[in-house]
């Protein structure tokens, strides 16, 4: 310190001017950059802007206030675990710097970082740094942070006039750096606000749209393009389960080269997955072990790229899609979400959130259009119900014709609105008749038409025959050739219902040649319940019981003969005796304790009233038949054919 008593120099007055002008300049300085950042702060809380959007501005403000020439901010993203370059001088495009969290960890504990003395935890981050470092001449570094909170770093070049910071402005550095990390802070929260506000807006204007389409493909392709697009993901499947077979099908998937992706990996063809068994999911697991977990467990599952076996290698979530029941509809799995600049970022809690509110409309939706399809379906099944009824009452006759020397009686009783039994009696040409009954397997359209297709044939095939008399006199041919021509006639219609039906369809098929003037019968069996013959004196007989064949379409013509071939057999009748043609439905009536009404009780229900009428013993066999059934339901239709020698 000078004495008072010497001169003062000019020099000492110029260095204290310079300085006042100096601090007066700071100052300056410091209340238009507080001014600036006023403004900054009341932009981004007006929601008029956004933290990159102004970084270039907060980073001009601080080299502008602290006097330096070059600088960087750089922000910290949480899900790609790296650095951006939002805001430098001179501008230029650097490439993210990957961070760990040790080093995290190691910026938040300082509050200035020199670049010549790192501390041993960030020498690498420094190292990955070192093209930022040269580009920008960073000297200092300073972290930004809210507590505990790791928002990014200001990087700091060359002083002017200076080659460090002074203390104050060291101080003031980091006031700027708390204004700076306040705004990255409320910047990310109001992104995150809105970024929700939107997504749950979208959310709710979704659940209508999806919950109005009414076919199972759009609803499931809407589903996964929804979730998609909310989730900003770039794959996307819809799995749905078949509690019948306890498997889980890949209904969509987008974009559709993950369908491929996920066929070739699994089995090649179909992604089928069984999901029955249980699945302990570890923090390995595949991406197959993690959806038979969601689905078994109901609770949202992970699956990390490395572990992805299904769809080509992807960061997977997927929720269950609940249905009305509580039961599991499916999984929405979505993969791959992209941020800004095209970085995949794992899925974060709200994601979850999310996708799982979706799920739960999205199951509405599913459920509504598969209630949709039923209906049409039934609606579908009722109207070729009622085609095939009206088939059925054509090919079942009103009314049974009179025979010469004979009566005739039928009964008919169906155990839904169509049936498969069929019966008929048809006159032929020369006098003789045709007697039939036939019962096809199934129910419903293909039992109609197949029933059909039997009669047309059988009606053909009779044209043909030679109806039992010779081409040239006109007399009964022997009993050979009457049995030749109905085995033909047998083949011909096996062939015709082989190639008509399935393998599942058939009919057994019983066919008598009466002859009134000889009084003789000629039978033939394709698979069917033997009828019944009682005799005027009290014998009996079941026809066909011995002699016959396989039931009708079953087989083709050429396994027939190694199976069993057709053959005929014929009886004569004389006044008095009763045949009683039934379809399995009436011997396999079932009462209310599991018992069968079976043949025996057929046969003393038969005798009982073979004296009385046709009509009169159609009319007593099946009230013997509906007293035994009793209140238990009925089986199978119901068919009887009575023909009794007057």
């Amino acid at each position: 310190m000078k004495d008072s008593s010497e001169p003062i120099l000019a020099s000492d007055l110029q260095q204290t001017h310079g300085t006042q002008n100096t601090a007066e300049q700071t100052m300056e300085r410091l209340i238009f950059s507080l001014s600036e950042l006023e403004h900054l702060g009341q932009t981004l809380i007006s929601g008029y802007g956004n933290f990159n959007h102004s970084s270039k501005t907060y980073l001009r403000i601080t080299l502008g206030t602290l006097q330096v020439t070059r600088g960087v901010i750089l922000r910290y993203h949480t899900t790609g675990q790296n650095l951006d370059v939002i805001a430098s001088t001179p501008e230029q495009v650097f490439a993210p710097i990957p961070i760990e969290s040790e080093e995290v960890a190691g910026l938040l504990q300082h509050a200035v970082i020199e670049n010549i003395s790192p501390p041993t935890v960030l020498k690498e981050f420094f190292i990955r740094s070192a093209e930022l470092v040269e580009a920008v001449d960073i000297r200092l570094w300073v972290p930004l942070k809210i507590q505990d909170e790791f928002l990014g770093i200001i990087g700091l070049g060359r002083f002017l006039g200076r080659e460090t910071l002074e203390e104050w402005e060291k101080e003031l550095l980091t006031t700027l750096a708390h204004q700076i990390s306040i705004a990255i802070a409320y910047s990310q929260m109001v992104e995150g606000i809105q970024s929700e506000k939107f997504r749950l807006f979208m959310l709710a204007e979704s659940a209508p749209q999806i919950c109005q389409l009414l076919q199972p493909e759009d609803a499931a392709e809407q589903v996964v393009l929804q979730a998609v697009s909310f989730l900003d993901a770039n794959a996307g499947a819809l799995m749905l389960t078949s509690p019948e077979q306890q498997e889980l099908e890949l209904r969509y998937a987008f974009p559709e080269t993950l369908v491929e992706t996920a066929a070739a990996q699994y089995n090649g063809n179909q992604l089928i997955i069984p999901c029955g068994e249980e699945v302990p999911v570890a923090q390995d697991a595949t991406s197959v072990d993690m959806l038979k977990s969601v689905v078994n467990d109901g609770l949202p599952g992970h699956c990390l790229p490395e572990f992805d076996t299904l769809f080509g290698g992807k960061n997977l979530m997927a929720v269950p899609i609940p249905g009305r029941e509580g039961d599991i509809l499916g999984v929405l799995v979505v993969g791959d979400k992209e941020e800004r600049g095209g970085r995949i970022a794992p899925f974060t809690d709200e994601d979850v959130v999310l996708l799982d509110s979706f799920a739960k409309q999205a199951g509405v939706a599913i459920e509504n259009a598969h209630l949709h399809q039923e209906a049409l379906e039934a609606r579908q099944l009722q109207a070729e119900m009622e085609e095939a009824r009206k088939i059925q009452v054509n090919l079942i006759p009103d009314n049974l014709p009179d025979i010469p020397g004979y009566e005739v009686a039928g009964h008919y009783e169906p155990r839904g609105p169509v049936g498969g039994d069929y019966y008929d009696c048809i006159s032929l040409p020369t006098g003789r008749w045709g007697l039939a009954i036939a019962d096809v397997s199934g129910k419903g359209m293909q039992a109609a038409l197949l029933m059909a297709t039997l009669r047309a044939g059988l009606i053909s095939e009779l044209s043909r025959v030679q109806n039992g008399t010779s081409e040239d006199t006109g007399k009964e041919t022997r009993p050979s050739t009457m049995y030749a021509e109905l085995a033909e006639m047998a083949m011909t219609l096996n062939s015709l219902l082989y190639a008509s039906g399935t393998e599942e369809k058939y009919a057994t098929f019983f066919y008598s040649h009466l002859n009134p003037e000889t009084d003789v019968l000629t039978t033939l069996n394709a698979g069917h319940n033997p009828p019944l013959l009682i005799r005027k004196d009290g014998t009996s007989k079941w026809l066909g019981e011995e002699v016959g064949g396989i039931p009708l379409g079953m087989f083709p013509n050429d396994m027939v003969s190694s199976i069993a071939e057709y053959e005929a057999e014929h009886i004569e009748l004389v006044s008095g005796d009763v045949v009683v043609y039934y379809t399995d439905g009436v011997t396999e009536t079932v009462n209310v304790e599991d018992e069968y009404y079976d043949e025996d009780r057929l046969f003393e229900a038969s005798k009982a009233c073979k004296n009385d009428s046709a009509e009169a013993i159609r009319e007593h066999l099946h009230d013997a038949v509906m007293k035994f059934q009793g209140e238990a339901d009925q089986f199978d239709d119901l068919t009887l054919l009575i023909l009794k020698k007057k």
